[in-house]
């Protein structure tokens, strides 16, 4: 699986998650503000992909970071609880659909972001590292 194809998986799923409501973005955070600005919430964030390669055992680890916010300023605390348990629930749903395309398993470390970026974007974020065939990688 290429970058571009891992970039798209995660897209795909990303869609399928929000299901009309919201949208998917990659790229940098620079550009999250203007696709924020444009689509609306909530967004399903990908940082760029990060990999390492070993040859002798064939295997590609592909490092992902994906976060699921939404607007987050001039919130009470129990909004706040709210969002974030909102935010966590989508991104469970993701982590399941993510595992339903055979991708092997999903072990994910997850927190909750606030102030993302300074864009005022608070939610929920996954770090998760999927094994790839590293034939199918390059």
């Amino acid at each position: 699986m290429t970058y571009t194809e891992l970039e798209s998986l995660l897209g795909t799923v990303a869609e399928q998650v929000l299901n009309g409501s919201g949208h998917f973005h990659c790229g940098s955070d620079v550009s999250l503000k203007e696709a924020v600005e444009e689509h609306g919430f909530p967004v399903i964030h990908l940082d760029p992909i990060k990999g390492n390669r070993n040859v002798a055992t064939a295997i590609k680890n592909a490092s992902i970071t994906i976060g699921f916010f939404d607007q987050g300023h001039d919130l009470s605390e129990a909004e706040k609880g709210a969002l974030l348990h909102r935010m966590e629930k989508l991104s469970a749903r993701f982590l399941l659909a993510l595992e339903e395309e055979e991708v092997g398993e999903v072990m994910c470390n997850d927190y909750p972001v606030e102030n993302f970026t300074g864009h005022k974007l608070m939610g929920w974020a996954c770090e998760f590292t999927l094994k790839l065939p590293n034939s199918l990688c390059s």
